[in-house]
């Protein structure tokens, strides 16, 4: 099945530079917590707020912005831009995609959202209170975490729709949406969250999954017979 003629070349061209927009959120959030934000050892929970929140206060907000918030509008760029190449009146698994697509874009921005308001109200209460602090800063990551990327369960699902569709309709390279399956599979069960590398396996191969449906993308914005390669 070949792909029909797409109705905006600038949105699909959009939707592949978003893609990898993304992937490159997810880069740089791992730069910026796990290489740049240098955590002193021996510091107790009080210690490592004020770390955080004192110290760290403007890199700590940015990786949130942009692992939260900037993948957020990404990722609504990116939908929309599938919408085009896979349009969810024409398959009922693209359909259902687009629904948890539309939830994972909810859950991100609420997560950054939450995330960026903590902090400030947390910080706030620092020179007051440092029970009452920490005890807000536990809240907020425990609400930032439940919603954003604790378990990744919406996420995997709006990936194995949307590749479970692709097959159907072969609009991409069908090696991309087997990794899809991968990638979606391994999200889903991210709700055994006791089970160790489960999410960073997911984070791994869905950066490596949004990199070539950018690039697919962007070569189909060219080239629309790319896509049933």
């Amino acid at each position: 099945m070949t792909t029909q003629a797409t109705s905006s070349p600038a949105l699909i061209r959009a939707g592949g530079i978003a893609a990898i927009g993304m992937a490159l959120c997810y880069i740089s959030v791992a730069v910026i917590f796990f290489g740049l934000l240098a955590v002193p050892t021996g510091l107790d929970s009080l210690g490592r707020l004020q770390f955080f929140l004192q110290q760290e206060y403007l890199l700590v907000a940015i990786g949130w912005g942009i692992g939260y918030l900037l993948f957020a509008v990404l990722l609504a760029i990116l939908l929309q831009a599938l919408r085009q190449v896979m349009p969810p009146n024409q398959s009922a698994f693209a359909a259902l995609a687009e629904r948890f697509g539309n939830v994972w874009l909810v859950l991100m921005m609420a997560s950054g959202m939450v995330a960026l308001v903590s902090m400030d109200m947390t910080l706030r209460l620092l020179d007051s209170s440092t029970e009452q602090a920490l005890a807000l800063y536990n809240t907020g990551n425990l609400l930032t975490n439940a919603l954003g990327g604790g378990i990744e369960l919406v996420g995997g699902l709006w990936v194995l729709l949307l590749s479970i569709a692709g097959l159907q309709q072969q609009r991409f390279a069908k090696a991309l949406h087997l990794l899809g399956l991968v990638v979606g599979s391994l999200g889903i069960l991210t709700v055994l969250h006791t089970v160790p590398y489960l999410k960073d396996a997911f984070g791994i191969t869905q950066l490596s999954w949004f990199i070539w449906l950018g690039i697919t993308l962007l070569r189909a914005n060219t080239d629309e017979a790319s896509l049933a390669q």
